[in-house]
């Protein structure tokens, strides 16, 4: 049952885990954008490194979403313990969100997994 789910249905899982992520963020968050500041004509600072991170996340799930979705379309199977450890890690970048470098890292380690998951995709 669960490698059904992890192989065949890993679209649904992450679009229950991104619209997840919105609503606790949307609910318990307490972001303030204190950080822009305009300095000289039309150039703006944004000194608070969340909204990139934020960016660079919600960037990276809808990638993941889009591709998984293309799979499931195709009717093709992703790898087992790569969809696992891929599933893994997003959540460990939804705990570790508030630490930019650690947002960068996850995410590129996600990426990375998601493009070797794409390519060992079988029918």
């Amino acid at each position: 049952m669960l490698r059904k789910i992890f192989t065949q249905y890993l679209l649904f899982l992450l679009i229950f885990l991104f619209g997840l992520g919105f609503i606790l963020s949307y609910l318990f968050g307490d972001e303030q954008s204190y950080g822009v500041n305009k300095t000289v004509g039309w150039a703006y600072d944004i000194s608070n490194q969340v909204h990139y991170s934020a960016l660079i996340f919600t960037f990276s799930q809808i990638l993941f979403i889009i591709g998984y979705l293309i799979l499931f379309l195709l009717r093709r199977k992703t790898h087992y313990y790569l969809s696992i450890a891929h599933f893994e890690i997003i959540i460990l970048t939804l705990v570790f969100f508030e630490n930019f470098i650690t947002t960068i890292v996850l995410s590129a380690i996600s990426l990375f997994i998601f493009s070797i998951n794409i390519l060992k995709s079988y029918k």
